[in-house]
């Protein structure tokens, strides 16, 4: 009977402890912050942010997080740069946004038509929406999204024609 109680509690231990890594997660060394924490800090300091929609089990997340976000470059840019805020478009983590209204994380994604991940939104320093990038994107591409904004390319230029410049 001791073996039997021992075998049930490290059973459970283990699924507790497979349930924790079952969340979804920004990348690795990067700041990313709740949207609530995020958009009070770049408020305060006056600087971009970039939101992230991620999801548990996006496999396109997966391959930007091993193909993209392990860059250097583009990990010290956006750490540098930006305030970085992540949403789980599936989780019921409760979030107060900038109106003082409290929602989850799942009903900001739905509310905002988050319909796949991973999906990126950046703002200005003046926390106005610019534009939003859905899907994989290269290196190259998230760090033009950033000079684009953090230059203030996007004040007198579409974002379409800066990307066609040469």
């Amino acid at each position: 009977m001791p073996k039997l109680r021992f075998t049930r509690w490290a059973s459970i231990l283990l699924l507790l402890l497979a349930a924790e890594g079952l969340r979804a997660a920004p990348p690795e060394d990067y700041r990313f912050l709740s949207l609530t924490e995020a958009a009070e800090q770049a408020g305060e300091a006056g600087k971009p942010m970039l939101l992230y929609f991620g999801r548990y089990g996006c496999t396109t997340c997966r391959k930007m997080h091993a193909e993209v976000f392990t860059d250097p470059g583009l990990r010290e840019r956006l750490n540098r740069d930006f305030v970085l805020a992540y949403v789980d478009t599936e989780s019921g983590n409760r979030i107060r946004l900038a109106n003082g209204e409290r929602t989850t994380e799942m009903q900001y994604a739905t509310r905002n038509r988050i319909f796949g991940t991973p999906t990126f939104v950046f703002f200005s320093p003046q926390q106005k929406p610019l534009f939003k990038k859905a899907g994989f994107q290269s290196i190259e591409q998230m760090k033009q999204y950033a000079e684009y904004i953090v230059e203030g390319h996007y004040e007198g230029m579409p974002l379409a024609d800066f990307l066609a410049k040469p």
